[in-house]
């Protein structure tokens, strides 16, 4: 960076180019602040220690233990941050509750206990949430945040108007299904619809204007997990399903034929018209649906298109990370690595990975964040890599949950802290001092990811990765010289 500033003095330097560097470097150097915390609790007045408003209990000193400062007492589901200035975030819980945060409230401070500045939960409004929250977005459109979409287990979505401290429910699509996630569009010519991923086979398409919840998308053979709106055209949705396949629908059709592509791990090549140059002549391109194409070796549980819509990103309970090109379908065959977890579990949940936004890094350096998820070996660690080729880059892990060699395994629950269910993201930090993330966790805590200069502790996993690697070398180096030694025997 010392000579991104000297060549940016000199004049030979883009500020476009400087300023990418430098968002570049702010997301490289994210690390825990275990100092920022979130609390269900609010401050104590002096008359007492009980909201009157919700029976919320208060906190009556900041000095609690980091076990007892929780965002949502049985576990936190989902996360959503409000995308004009990201101050505000959204977190839904198992209890089930939600809760409205104003991130700009600690201004630069790295110890800071963050309160609800508005909630609702089963016990405050007789129409909110009866059971565990699935995920939680905020209506795009809006400067500042004013509504918001939530579904539940409860079989329903819910449209939420935030009116600090309250978080007021006012209308609810029943859905009579298990929704596991939702998306609506951020573009500015978006249909106004909802996407609803459920245990139903199609995906569900809620009509802001109407009101009406019954339109689906038909495709899948199972539950759908993960749905995702492509931001470069508002018509087009991706879904992920429990049937191990990526669709490609165009709402502006209806039925069956809005299925118009399928992805096919199978396929690096993607569809290619012959005689275009790019593919030899007697070349025939696969159809573009085909419901034998599936895109992962086991249950599709994350979709997301990259920011400028050129690239879409799978995840499966295959354990692997699949980038597609959008525009073909190919399978780009990026490689992540042995390290990424995602089993399987009986559990079902959307789990898809965080996609930095392609303005924040520079070509060829777009980042993807990964919760690692390992049911029978939850370690409480996000992996971070560059997207096209797969790179790893580092590893966030959450602090206090593994020293070294003393790792807890086998004590992955759903109460766990390790456990992480979802990320957030936001690239204006506090007081402008850079990145931010933040993941939600089965212990009810909501951790944060600054963008500061890592400490110079060493790794002492890493170390212990690379001791045994130098070791297996070593074995590997002696075996050879074992076979080659006796010809040189011979020759002398």
């Amino acid at each position: 960076m010392n000579s991104y500033l000297l060549n940016r003095a000199l004049g030979s330097v883009l500020p476009k180019t400087f300023h990418t560097a430098h968002t570049t470097q702010l997301v490289h150097n994210l690390e825990p602040a275990p100092g920022i915390r979130f609390s269900n609790r609010r401050a104590a007045p002096e008359s007492n220690n009980r909201d009157e408003r919700d029976g919320t209990p208060f906190d009556e000193e900041d000095g609690a233990t980091s076990e007892s400062v929780v965002g949502h007492p049985s576990g936190v589901n989902c996360l959503a941050i409000d995308q004009f200035e990201g101050r505000y975030m959204i977190s839904g819980g198992a209890d089930p509750s939600i809760h409205l945060w104003d991130l700009e409230s600690r201004g630069s401070d790295l110890h800071h206990i963050h309160r609800a500045c508005a909630t609702v939960s089963k016990s405050s409004h007789k129409d909110a949430h009866t059971h565990a929250i699935t995920s939680l977005s905020i209506y795009p459109f809006d400067p500042v945040p004013s509504t918001i979409f939530s579904t539940s287990h409860d079989c329903t979505l819910k449209l939420s108007a935030l009116e600090p401290p309250g978080i007021t429910p006012v209308h609810t699509f029943n859905l009579d299904c298990t929704p596991y996630a939702h998306s609506f569009s951020s573009q500015p010519g978006s249909t106004l619809l909802v996407a609803v991923a459920t245990s139903e086979h199609a995906v569900r398409l809620v009509d802001l204007r109407s009101g009406l919840a019954t339109q689906g998308l038909p495709g899948h053979n199972a539950a759908v997990l993960s749905v995702a709106w492509a931001p470069h055209r508002p018509h087009l949705l991706a879904s992920g399903s429990v049937d191990n396949r990526v669709i490609i629908f165009d709402v502006r059709r209806g039925g069956h034929n809005s299925a118009i592509a399928t992805l096919d791990m199978d396929d690096p090549v993607g569809l290619a018209v012959p005689g275009s140059g790019s593919v030899p002549e007697s070349f025939e391109s696969r159809a573009a649906f085909s419901r034998n194409a599936r895109a992962h070796n086991g249950p599709v549980t994350g979709v997301r298109w990259t920011s400028n819509g050129s690239h879409i990103v799978t995840t499966g309970q295959d354990s692997r990370i699949r980038v597609w090109d959008s525009g073909t379908g190919a399978n780009t065959l990026a490689h992540f690595g042995p390290r990424v977890r995602n089993s399987s579990t009986s559990h079902l949940a959307e789990r898809a990975p965080l996609l930095v936004p392609k303005s924040f890094t520079g070509p060829g350096q777009e980042t993807l964040l990964w919760p690692n998820f390992n049911e029978q070996d939850d370690r409480g660690e996000i992996f971070m890599f560059e997207l096209r080729e797969g790179t790893y880059i580092k590893r966030l892990r959450v602090p206090g949950l593994m020293t070294g060699s003393h790792v807890a395994r086998g004590r992955a629950s759903a109460l766990s802290g390790a456990r992480i269910n979802d990320l957030a993201w936001r690239g204006n930090g506090a007081s402008g001092e850079g990145a931010e993330l933040f993941s939600a966790h089965g212990d009810g805590t909501i951790r944060t990811w600054v963008s500061r200069q890592p400490d110079d502790e060493p790794d002492e996993e890493e170390e212990a990765e690379l001791a045994d690697r130098k070791r297996k070398r070593q074995v590997l180096d002696e075996l050879y010289r074992g076979f080659v030694a006796p010809e040189f025997d011979l020759q002398s």
